[in-house]
């Protein structure tokens, strides 16, 4: 059913309408870009080893042969280092999640076990979230929420490797999480702090960096700085976000937003956040119209921003095949993606594993469904 013309009138009218009242927000959003305008500074190029880890997201790591579902969990560095591997079928036990973090078990993933023994906690202890794994409906965010702590325990057990010259260790993604508990979060917050100190006591900066390619601050402000040609410069260039701007794009709480140094103590003295970043906008490309990034800085390392930023534009401006994005990012993704010819071996693993138990007539019939019926349905699209 179409719209007639006259209900196209009507809509229209309450379309213009309703923006009239979103106006004085974009005059408030141009304000801030203006704001940030004033603030840009030009980037200068400093040399580094730059590292980067990623885990491909769970549609492209995800294997079927119904009812089963298997969910890999694979961790990769930029040098091609596999960081971690898990398989976890759908309908797992919540609690069987402890088992990755245990010394010696065989279902144990090595940076997990790392992080759970400093931490003195198990997996589940690490995250609310986590209880959703075999729920119908739930299962899958609760697998989204454990690559994400994984990704984090890798992280953790890069900065303790003795690296002998300056290194940034670049997250795709922020550094800031809703998936640890609000009091873990802090813990290993001064974890990371306490080891990155020990590194600059042997004259080597180890930073790390997180990189996004949206945020919500960049999203809501996006057609301000366009209209405002914030970063129209002909020369790669950042400015830091002010506390109030960012605030004011976020629609959750602050604990996305504060760190140690800006969250207040409890009763007991303890606190609760989820960031270490401090965000920056950065446009490593030399002409006026490349994109934009959101970048965190750990919030320690704010002063050293002129430094860490000229670096990751070392490891950004040859990016490929996105231009002016940090190049050791995107060689995790090529290193962490699995082909389609693995993904065909893993299916007939876990079809194998499914049918093991089987009559061998049973297999034959198993066998004919998954690749009779796989051939008549594509011959059938193909043809249409």
């Amino acid at each position: 059913m179409t719209l007639s013309e006259d209900g196209f009138n009507q809509i229209r009218d309450r379309i213009q309408s309703a923006y009239e009242t979103e106006q004085p927000i974009i005059e408030r959003l141009r304000e801030f870009a203006k704001r940030l305008k004033n603030d840009i500074k030009p980037i200068k190029p400093y040399s580094v080893n730059a590292v980067s880890f990623v885990s491909v997201d769970g549609g492209d790591n995800r294997l079927y042969f119904n009812p089963a579902v298997i969910e890999l969990v694979r961790v990769v560095d930029s040098r091609g280092n596999q960081c971690a591997l898990d398989a976890i079928a759908g309908n797992a036990e919540y609690g069987s999640l402890d088992r990755r973090g245990e010394l010696g078990n065989s279902l144990m993933v090595a940076p997990l076990q790392k992080l759970c023994n400093d931490l003195n906690v198990t997996v589940t202890q690490l995250s609310y979230l986590l209880k959703g794994l075999g729920e119908p409906g739930k299962s899958t965010g609760a697998v989204r929420i454990y690559r994400d702590i994984v990704e984090w325990a890798v992280l953790y057990e890069l900065l303790h490797k003795e690296w002998g010259l300056d290194t940034i260790i670049v997250r795709e993604g922020m550094l800031r999480t809703k998936s640890f508990k609000r009091q873990i979060f802090p813990r290993i917050d001064e974890k990371i702090r306490g080891v990155c100190a020990e590194h600059k006591k042997k004259h080597v900066n180890v930073s790390i960096v997180g990189v996004a390619k949206q945020s919500a601050v960049l999203s809501r402000l996006a057609v301000a700085l366009e209209l405002e040609e914030t970063f129209h410069k002909p020369f790669p260039c950042y400015v830091k976000v002010p506390d109030d701007i960012e605030a004011e794009c976020y629609n959750f709480d602050r604990t996305w937003l504060d760190t140690l140094e800006t969250s207040e103590p409890n009763e007991d003295g303890s606190y609760l956040y989820q960031s270490m970043g401090k965000l920056f906008l950065v446009k490593f490309g030399d002409r006026p119209f490349d994109p934009v990034w959101p970048v965190d800085l750990a919030k320690w390392d704010v002063k050293e921003a002129p430094r860490i930023i000229g670096q990751l534009l070392n490891d950004a401006q040859p990016g490929f095949p996105i231009p002016d994005f940090p190049q050791s990012v995107q060689k995790a993704h090529d290193f962490a993606t699995v082909s389609g010819i693995e993904v065909s071996v893993l299916q007939d693993i876990l079809f194998n594993g499914i049918t093991q138990k089987f009559t061998p007539q049973e297999q034959e019939r198993i066998l004919r469904m998954k690749h009779l019926g796989q051939n008549l349905t594509n011959r059938r699209y193909k043809n249409a």
